[in-house]
Order: C-alpha cells, then sequence, then structure tokens
C-alpha cells in the first residue's frame, strides 16, 4: 500500500516537473520584441518604434534586456512612452520626436508659422 502510494506521489512530481519544464522552454522561445511589445502602452510603443529607427543595434540590446526583466518576474507593469524614452536618454541616447506646436484662436487651429506670420503682418 505504502509502495503504491510513493508510487503515485513520484508519477504526480514528474509530471509537475513536465509541465514546469515545458513553460519555461515556450517562454525562452519567445521573441524578445513581442513579449516586450506586450507591455507597452500605445505611446510606448510609437517610441520604441522611432528608437529602433533611429538606434537600431541599441534598441535591439534595450528589447533583450527588457524581456529578460519580464521573463524573470522583475518588471510586472506596463512601460509608457515616457518611461521608454527615459531609459534611452539615460544611456546617451535620446529618442527624436517630431513635435508640432499648435495655436488655437477663436475655435480654429493653426501652426505657430501662421500664429507668428499674422503678428507680423
Amino acid at each position: 500500500m505504502e509502495d503504491d502510494l510513493e508510487l503515485i506521489k513520484m508519477k504526480k512530481l514528474l509530471s509537475l516537473r513536465r509541465s514546469l519544464l515545458s513553460k519555461t522552454v515556450k517562454r525562452s522561445d519567445e521573441n524578445p520584441r513581442n513579449l516586450v511589445l506586450k507591455y507597452l502602452t500605445p505611446k510606448g510603443k510609437e517610441l520604441l518604434k522611432l528608437a529602433e529607427e533611429q538606434y537600431p543595434k541599441v534598441a535591439e540590446v534595450i528589447v533583450k534586456e527588457l524581456a529578460r526583466l519580464i521573463r524573470d518576474g522583475k518588471l510586472r507593469e506596463t512601460i509608457d512612452g515616457y518611461t521608454l524614452y527615459q531609459v534611452f536618454e539615460e544611456l546617451g541616447f535620446p529618442i527624436r520626436v517630431k513635435t508640432k506646436i499648435v495655436i488655437k484662436e477663436k475655435g480654429r487651429a493653426k501652426s505657430i508659422a501662421e500664429a507668428l506670420k499674422e503678428g507680423l503682418s
């Protein structure tokens, strides 16, 4: 009777080990970029795209490191654009973001260039 109980315990332990091993193998096979994209906000995805265009090799290294942190469970929160921007800037690679200044006047939006031209004339 005890031998049967011990055999059942061993089989259960073996099946648990197999399932745990298969989960870890699946996690490590996942593309690091796809894993990181799941944790990025829409603005974060936009900034990652800009970073990959401007600093492709650096972006690849940062994505791999972020993926490792996610896999290890050290990074559980979503990453917004500002945080991702700060990571690149702290490492000495500021992401250049196209900005546009718009002035709203009398219910109409105009660029700063238009507003300055109107102000000068």
